[in-house]
């Protein structure tokens, strides 16, 4: 479970550094957005199992690879900062590949922690999804956007949906390694599909 979480902060830790680039924060605003997104879901799921402090402050493991993450993108981006500018719809693409995977990822470690704490079937949900979403959410948050949760591309959606799939598989006997790939490689395919095919929940738009 360390090395799937290493790779959700790895993905999300490049989310939250482009996103943070693109509204033109300084190097500080880049880390900290990073960190914030990959990490935020993890410690409001942290708190809310009763877990204090949140992992993110005594395993500082995370902490480092989120920074070094975003540290490579911002490095990169203000040297090839022309192919960024002319390459704006690939970037995006990239992005939203890390953003499924990340969101994926940390659904399957949010439900396992939940599980190894009560094993609720309600409580095992929500961890995995606020666990998923809830970084991305406090990123939104902070560069003054709406959600991109509450409104686009059934994204809590593939997380609630991945978050029963891997309950589900776990209690029906399957490994729980490959129930991990499978449900994660689910979510992910989710949501990149919801972004190709542009599936969004009904909206009563005024």
């Amino acid at each position: 479970m360390f090395w799937l979480e290493v790779i959700g902060v790895i993905a999300f830790g490049i989310c939250g550094a482009m996103a943070a680039m693109e509204r033109g924060a300084d190097l500080f605003g880049v880390l900290f957005l990073a960190v914030i997104t990959a990490l935020g879901g993890g410690v409001i799921r942290d708190v809310l199992l009763g877990w204090f402090p949140p992992r993110m402050f005594t395993s500082y493991a995370y902490v480092a690879i989120a920074v070094a993450s975003a540290l490579l993108v911002f490095l990169d981006a203000c040297i090839r900062r022309e192919h960024y500018r002319q390459n704006r719809d690939k970037l995006d693409s990239v992005v939203n590949v890390f953003d499924a995977l990340g969101l994926g990822v940390f659904t399957v470690s949010g439900v396992q922690m939940a599980i190894d704490q009560y094993g609720m079937g309600f409580l095992l949900v929500l961890m995995g999804m606020t666990t998923g979403i809830g970084g991305g959410m406090l990123r939104d948050v902070l560069i003054d956007a709406m959600p991109k949760v509450l409104r686009k591309r059934i994204y809590a959606v593939a997380s609630i949906v991945g978050a029963i799939g891997y309950y589900l598989l776990l209690r029906f006997g399957v490994d729980q390694t490959l129930s991990t790939i499978i449900i994660t490689v689910l979510i992910t395919a989710l949501r990149i599909l919801a972004t190709v095919f542009k599936w969004n929940m009904p909206q009563a738009k005024l």
